[in-house]
């Protein structure tokens, strides 16, 4: 799609702009995929203060708050085509590993964690960057991120309690 959207630009002129985003962080209900960890953290933090996580301890991986994500699309779609200088840009925010993110919300709440390796999650996980290198979309448009993991660690606390009291709620409306 990328070398498509290249060629086009290239040929005839079209606007093309593409973005590549680490692992997404919000209050959704996690998914299973393999960044997904970090927000089930989050929910058993609050439902139950333990944690399975199925990667290793020190699996760094690139992560981005969703607000910072829409932000950036925002601002990489508002830039003047000619301030461009190509067409695909990696968007990052921070990084970290499993025991950094426990180690930040024990700090607001009291979490145990148990580490029990998918091998299949882990193999992928290896298989990533630990950092993605954005300094074109800096350079360029000027992305600059707002959320740290220190930030986004006690938002995201407050919007899944926020997300769970909504479910508990709406469950409790039906009867």
């Amino acid at each position: 799609m990328e070398l498509l959207g290249e060629y086009y630009n290239h040929r005839y002129g079209l606007d093309f702009r593409s973005a590549r985003f680490p692992g997404i962080i919000s209050a959704t209900t996690p998914g299973g995929g393999t960044t997904d960890y970090a927000v089930q953290l989050f929910y058993d933090a609050i439902e139950t203060g333990h944690h399975e996580c199925f990667l290793e301890p020190d699996t760094r991986l690139p992560m981005m708050y969703i607000s910072d994500c829409i932000q950036s699309v925002i601002q990489m779609m508002e830039c003047p085509a000619d301030k461009l200088s190509q067409r695909t840009y990696n968007i990052a925010a921070f990084s970290f590993s499993p025991a950094e993110i426990v180690a930040e919300v024990q700090k607001h709440v009291p979490l145990t964690v148990d580490y029990k390796i998918d091998k299949t999650r882990q193999q992928i996980a290896n298989t990533w960057p630990q950092v993605l290198e954005d300094k074109k979309a800096r350079e360029d448009w000027g992305w600059d991120p707002q959320f740290t993991l220190e930030k986004m660690v006690p938002y995201m606390l407050q919007k899944v309690r926020t997300q769970l009291n909504q479910e508990s709620n709406t469950v409790k409306e039906l009867f």
